[in-house]
C-alpha cells in the first residue's frame, strides 16, 4: 500500500467562492441551494417553463461562471470566447491548486499528471447559433478543441505544462472520485512525481431551475433531503474542484503541507442489474470492502463517511444497506452527505465530498447533514452504530481519524475512498529571520492586488515569514509584474524591521535588465562591516575567510579579525539613520579596519568575496567598474588578475602607498570644474564622482587651507578616514613601483566588459598594460563618467560593498538614464541589518528581472508550504459570446481600457478570408483595409503595414487594442492562428509574404517593419 498525501486544493461550490468558505459553511450548517421565485426569473427562462406548474426554481450556482483570465494562461480572448466554461473553470481551478501545492510546473517539480473530467457540454450549441445569427463559418477544429470532454484535461496540461499522464476520466456521478482513484494509482505505480485530480460540472448557459418530473431524480420541493423520511430527490449543482496528491514519503521530506492522508481507494461496476439507472446493493458493498483491504483498514476505526447521499428514497436506502453490512460494527461512525446543502454536482459531488472528509479529518470536526427533518426509518431500526450527523460534532473514534467517501455514477461506476488525518508536521527550527516575500503577476494590477492579500494574511504573524518567503520564492511561478515584501525578525542584534509595503510592481526585464557591478574605493569602510552577510548569504564567509587568509599570510600579520564589530549600535529598526554617523562618521581612532595596509586587504577581501557569492546565488555580471580600490576588485572579477595576483597587489599597493608621505582627502560638494578652482600647489584634483560631488588630495596642510577657503565661501567638506593623498602626483613613487611588481605577472584582456575609472570609458587593450595601473594610482578617478558609461549597457548597477553610489546616482539621474541603483551592504549610520539590507537587494533586482538562485540563499532547503496562502490575483472578465464582447489586456473595473496611444481595431474591419482562425473564422469585410505601396524604400509604409496587421491580429485574437510593442504569442497567438495570420496579410496587402519573414519578430511593429522591407526588397506589388 502506497500512502498518498493530499497536498493542495481548490475549488468553487455554490455558495464559497473558495474552500475555506465551503468549510465554513459546511461547519455553519448553511443552505447554499439558490431558490428563487418564478416571477424573478422572467428574461433569464423562457416563459413556457416558468408558467409550468412542475417548474422548481431551485439550483446549487456558483458566481462568475464566465469569468476568466485568457492573458494568464496565453490563450487569446476570441479563443476562450469560444471555450466551453467548464474547460476554463476546470485550468483555473488546477492552476490555483497547484500554487496552493506551491508547485511550479517545470523540471523542479517533476512529472505531473493530470485526471480530470468536466460535464456534459452545452456550450457548442450556444456558440454555433451565435455564429449562425452573425452569418459567419464555424472552425470545426477550434469547436471541437475547445468543447469537447476528450481535450478539457489534456488542454489544461498544455496551457499549464504538464508532462505526467493525462487522461479525462469520465464516470458521470463518480467521475471525480475516479480521477483521484487513477491518480493515486499512478502515483503509486511511479508513472508520475505529482498528480493532480479534477473535476468542473458547470451549466452553461445558466440554469436557474428544472421540471419536476414524477419518478425523476429532482427533489418535488427543489428540496436535498439526504436519509430522510421525505427524501424525494436531488436538486442539480454547479461546481469544481481540483486536488493535488503525492506520495506521502516524498511529501514528508520535501516538508510539504499535507492536508489528509488517502489510506486506498476502489473502483468497480455494477453490472448487470434491473435497469441502467438503476443500483446495486452488492456492488457497493464489494467497492467497500475492497477499499478498506487495500487501505489496510479495518472498518471500525472509520469514524464518519461521507456518502453519495443524493436524497433519493431508493438510492439512500441501498446505500445505507451496504454501509450498515460493511461499517456497521457496533462503533460510532457518523453519516452525511454534502448534497444536503450544495444539490448533486454530478461529475464534481465526489470531490465536493472529498474536500469535506479531508477537512474533517484535519480538524477533528463532523458537519451537519441539513434538511434532513424526520430521518427514514431504516436509519434507526438497528444498532449498527451508524449514525446520521445532524449537528457538527466532535470526532467520534479515538486513534487516528480515518474517513470514507463514496460517489456512485449512474450508470453503475463506483468508487470508495479512505482518507486518514495528517501526520504532525515535523519542526522547523530554521524559521526565524526576515523573510523576503516575492509577489507576482501578469499585469500590474493582479501584482498589487496579490501583494495587499499576502500582506493582510502576513500582517496576524500566524504564518512565520521565513515560511512565507520559502513559498513565494520556490512555490509560485515568478510572472511579469513583480513586487516584494520584506517581514519578519532581524537579525545582528537589530529589532524587527515590520511588514513595510510593498514597492508599486515593476515589469521584469525579460532576461534579466544587464547588470554592472560597481566596487566602492575606500572612505566608507567602518568597524563590523559586513557582519550579518555570513549567516544571510550562502558562501560568503567560506570565500571571505580565504581572502583574508591570503592577505594574513601576504601581510605577516593576522588580518581576520579585523572585521570585528565595533561599538553597539543604537536600537532602531527599518531604514533609520543616525544622522550622528552620517555628519561624523568614523575616524581611524586606533580601530585596525582604518589602518591603510589593513583597509585595503579587508576590503579587497570582502567585495570579491560578496561578487563571487552573488555569482553563486546566480547574479552574474555584464560588466564591471570600481572606484580606486574598487577598480582592482572589478578586475579581478574580469579575469585581467589571478585571484592570487590580485592579492598580492592590493597588498603591496597598499604598503607602497603606507611608505609615502602622509596626505589627506577632502570631499566637497561641487561639480568638477569649480573643485579644480580650489587645485593649487599641493592640492589636486582626486575625484570626480558626480555634478555635485568631487574629492580633493593632497598635503595635509594645504588641503586644510582649503577647508578654510571653503568656509569663507560658506561651503562645507568632509575629510576622508584616510592617510594619504591618492591619485595624486604625492603617490608617483608608489606608481612606480606597482608597475614594477606588474611587469613580473601575466595580465590577461577583460572576459566582462570593464569600464576604466580613469577614463570613464570602455577599457581598451590597456587595462591588462602595467603603465594603467601606475596612472591609475595617481591620476583622478572619473568615476561619475564611468557610471553614465556603464548605464548605456547596462539597467541595474549594484553596488558591491558599503560606499555611496545611490546617493551619487540621485546627484546625477540624468546621465544614468532608467537604470536603477541597488546597494548590498548597509551604510555605517543606518540602524538596519546586513540580512535586511542584502534581502531588500534581493527583491529589486528580481522585480527588475533577475532569478536569483532561491533554494541555495536558503541553503539547499527545499520549499516549506506548510501554509495556506492567498492565490496570485487573476484579472477575470466575463466572457460570454453571446455578449458579443471581445476583451484584451483587460483593466481591472474602473480603470482605462488603453491609453491614447493604442489602436483601436473594429471586430470585422479586415477580411481574413474562409479559412477559419483560432475559434471563430470571420466572414470577409466589404472593405479591406487598402495595401500599402511595396515598392517604398526600407522603412517607409511600414505604419500602414502596422495597421493592416493590427487589424488582422484583432480578427485573429480578438482582440480589439493592439499596442505596437505587443507580442502575437504572449497574446494567446498560437500555430493555428499564425497560418490564418499568413492568409490574411496576403489578402490585404496583395502579395504574399514568407512565413518565415513574417514571423522573424512576434512584436507588431518590428513585424510591420520586416514585412515592409521584404516587400521593398521583393519589388512585390499589391
Amino acid at each position: 500500500m502506497t500512502r498518498i498525501a493530499v497536498i493542495g486544493l481548490a475549488g468553487r461550490l455554490p455558495g464559497a467562492s473558495d474552500l475555506d468558505a465551503y468549510w465554513a459553511n459546511l461547519l455553519a450548517g448553511r443552505d447554499c441551494v439558490t431558490r428563487t421565485p418564478a416571477d424573478e426569473l422572467r428574461g433569464l427562462v423562457p416563459d413556457e417553463l416558468l408558467d409550468d406548474p412542475r417548474w422548481i426554481g431551485a439550483s446549487g450556482r456558483i458566481t462568475g461562471v464566465y469569468d476568466f483570465d485568457p492573458a494568464c494562461f496565453g490563450m487569446s480572448p476570441k479563443e476562450a470566447l469560444t471555450t466551453d466554461p467548464q474547460h476554463r473553470l476546470l485550468l483555473t481551478s488546477v492552476h490555483r491548486a497547484l500554487e496552493d501545492a506551491a508547485v511550479v510546473p517545470g523540471p523542479a517539480a517533476g512529472r505531473i499528471g493530470l485526471f480530470a473530467g468536466v460535464g456534459r457540454n452545452r456550450h457548442e450549441e450556444v456558440v454555433r447559433a451565435v455564429l449562425a445569427a452573425r452569418g459567419e463559418t464555424p472552425n470545426e477544429l477550434a469547436l471541437e478543441i475547445g468543447n469537447e470532454k476528450d481535450h478539457s484535461s489534456t488542454k489544461t496540461a498544455y496551457r499549464l505544462g504538464l508532462g505526467g499522464p493525462v487522461l479525462t476520466v469520465q464516470t458521470a456521478c463518480s467521475t471525480g472520485l475516479v480521477a483521484l482513484h487513477q491518480a493515486c494509482q499512478s502515483l503509486a505505480a511511479q508513472e508520475c512525481d505529482l498528480a493532480v485530480a479534477a473535476a468542473a460540472a458547470v451549466r452553461a448557459p445558466d440554469q436557474y431551475g428544472y421540471l419536476y418530473l414524477n419518478g425523476g431524480i429532482g427533489s418535488v420541493d427543489g428540496v436535498c433531503r439526504p436519509f430522510s423520511e421525505r427524501a424525494g430527490g436531488a436538486v442539480a449543482g454547479d461546481g469544481v474542484v481540483a486536488v493535488v496528491l503525492k506520495r506521502l514519503e516524498d511529501a514528508l521530506a520535501d516538508g510539504d503541507r499535507v492536508y489528509a492522508v488517502v489510506r486506498g481507494s476502489a473502483v468497480n461496476n455494477d453490472g448487470a442489474k434491473s435497469g441502467y439507472a438503476s443500483v446495486s446493493a452488492p456492488a457497493q458493498r464489494q467497492v467497500l470492502r475492497e477499499a478498506l483491504l487495500f487501505a489496510e483498514t479495518e472498518p471500525e476505526t472509520v469514524g464518519s463517511v461521507e456518502t453519495h447521499g443524493s436524497g433519493t428514497p431508493l438510492g439512500d436506502a441501498t446505500e445505507w444497506a451496504a454501509l450498515r453490512d460493511v461499517y456497521g460494527k457496533g462503533q460510532r461512525t457518523l453519516v452525511g452527505s454534502v448534497k444536503s446543502g450544495i444539490g448533486h454536482l454530478r461529475e464534481a459531488s465526489g470531490l465536493a465530498g472529498l474536500v469535506r472528509a479531508v477537512f474533517s479529518v484535519r480538524h477533528g470536526l463532523v458537519p451537519p447533514t441539513i434538511n434532513v427533518g424526520l430521518p427514514a426509518g431504516f436509519t434507526t431500526r438497528d444498532d449498527s452504530g451508524l449514525t446520521l450527523s445532524r449537528s457538527a460534532q466532535p470526532w467520534p473514534l479515538n486513534g487516528p481519524r480515518r474517513a470514507a467517501v463514496s460517489a456512485f455514477g449512474l450508470g453503475g461506476t463506483n468508487a470508495h475512498v479512505i482518507l486518514e488525518q495528517p501526520p504532525e508536521p515535523r519542526p522547523r527550527a530554521d524559521l526565524t529571520g526576515p523573510g523576503l516575500v516575492l509577489l507576482s503577476a501578469h499585469t500590474a494590477p493582479a501584482a498589487t492586488r496579490t501583494a495587499q492579500a499576502w500582506t493582510e494574511t502576513l500582517a496576524d504573524e500566524a504564518i512565520p515569514a521565513a515560511v512565507a518567503a520559502e513559498v513565494s520564492q520556490s512555490g509560485r511561478r515568478a510572472r511579469r509584474h513583480r513586487t516584494f515584501v520584506l517581514a519578519g525578525t532581524a537579525t545582528d542584534g537589530l529589532p524587527a524591521p515590520g511588514l513595510e509595503p510593498a514597492p508599486e510592481p515593476v515589469a521584469a526585464e525579460p532576461g534579466g535588465p544587464g547588470l554592472c557591478f560597481v566596487f566602492p574605493g575606500t572612505g566608507d569602510h567602518y568597524p563590523g562591516m559586513g557582519a550579518g552577510l555570513a549567516a544571510a548569504l550562502p558562501g560568503y564567509a567560506e570565500h571571505l575567510d580565504r581572502y583574508l587568509a591570503a592577505c594574513s599570510e601576504q601581510t605577516g600579520r593576522e588580518l581576520r579579525g579585523v572585521l570585528a564589530p565595533g561599538p553597539a549600535r543604537a536600537p532602531g529598526g527599518g531604514q533609520v539613520f543616525d544622522l550622528r554617523r552620517l555628519v561624523t562618521p568614523t575616524t581611524g581612532r586606533g580601530h585596525e579596519v582604518f589602518d591603510p595596509v589593513a583597509s585595503h586587504a579587508v576590503l579587497f577581501s570582502l567585495q570579491l568575496a560578496l561578487a563571487r557569492a552573488l555569482e553563486e546565488l546566480g547574479l552574474r555580471p555584464d560588466a564591471v567598474t570600481g572606484h580606486s580600490l574598487g577598480e582592482l576588485v572589478s578586475a579581478t572579477l574580469a579575469g585581467i588578475f589571478t585571484e592570487q595576483d590580485a592579492i598580492r597587489v592590493v597588498v603591496r599597493r597598499a604598503q607602497l602607498v603606507a611608505e609615502q608621505p602622509e596626505g589627506a582627502m577632502l570631499a566637497v560638494s561641487l561639480p568638477r570644474a569649480d573643485a579644480e578652482q580650489l587645485t593649487g600647489p599641493g592640492v589636486w584634483l582626486a575625484a570626480a564622482n558626480s555634478p555635485r560631488s568631487s574629492v580633493l588630495a593632497g598635503d595635509r596642510e594645504a588641503l586644510l587651507r582649503t577647508v578654510d577657503e571653503l568656509h569663507r565661501r560658506g561651503l562645507q567638506g568632509r575629510l576622508l578616514p584616510v592617510r594619504h593623498a591618492f591619485h595624486t602626483p604625492l603617490l608617483d613613487e608608489a606608481g612606480a613601483q606597482l608597475q614594477k611588481l606588474l611587469t613580473e605577472m601575466e595580465l590577461s584582456q577583460p572576459r566582462i566588459p570593464l569600464v576604466a575609472n580613469s577614463t570613464g570609458a570602455w577599457a581598451g587593450p590597456e587595462i591588462a598594460e602595467p603603465a594603467y595601473w601606475r596612472r591609475q594610482l595617481t591620476s583622478p578617478v572619473l568615476f561619475g563618467q564611468a557610471l553614465a558609461t556603464a548605464a548605456e549597457r547596462c539597467g541595474v548597477l549594484i553596488e558591491i560593498g558599503p560606499g555611496q553610489l545611490r546617493t551619487l546616482a540621485g546627484q546625477d539621474r540624468s546621465a544614468l538614464g532608467d537604470s536603477t541603483v541597488v546597494t548590498t551592504m548597509r551604510r555605517e549610520y543606518q540602524n538596519t541589518s546586513d540580512h535586511e539590507v542584502l534581502l531588500r537587494a534581493l527583491g529589486r533586482l528580481w522585480q527588475l528581472g533577475c532569478e536569483p538562485d532561491w533554494t541555495r540563499l536558503r541553503g539547499g532547503r527545499p520549499t516549506a508550504a506548510a501554509a495556506t496562502l492567498p492565490p496570485t490575483a487573476l484579472d477575470e472578465r466575463p466572457l460570454d459570446i453571446r455578449a458579443g464582447t471581445q476583451l484584451v489586456h483587460l483593466p481591472p473595473a474602473g480603470q482605462a481600457a488603453a491609453p491614447a496611444a493604442v489602436l483601436a481595431v473594429p471586430v470585422g474591419s479586415v477580411a481574413v478570408g474562409s479559412v477559419a482562425v483560432g475559434s471563430v473564422a470571420e466572414a470577409p469585410a466589404s472593405a479591406p483595409v487598402p495595401a500599402p505601396t511595396p515598392s517604398a524604400a526600407p522603412g517607409e509604409g511600414s505604419s500602414e503595414v502596422e495597421t493592416v496587421l493590427a487589424a488582422l491580429w484583432g480578427e485573429v485574437l480578438g482582440i480589439e487594442e493592439i499596442r505596437s510593442d505587443d507580442d502575437f504569442f504572449d497574446l494567446g497567438g498560437d500555430s493555428l492562428m499564425s497560418v490564418q495570420l499568413i492568409f490574411g496579410i496576403e489578402e490585404n496587402l496583395g502579395f504574399h509574404v514568407p512565413a518565415v519573414t513574417v514571423f522573424q519578430e512576434s512584436r507588431l511593429g518590428p513585424m510591420a517593419a520586416r514585412i515592409a522591407a521584404w516587400a521593398h526588397s521583393e519589388g512585390s506589388a499589391p
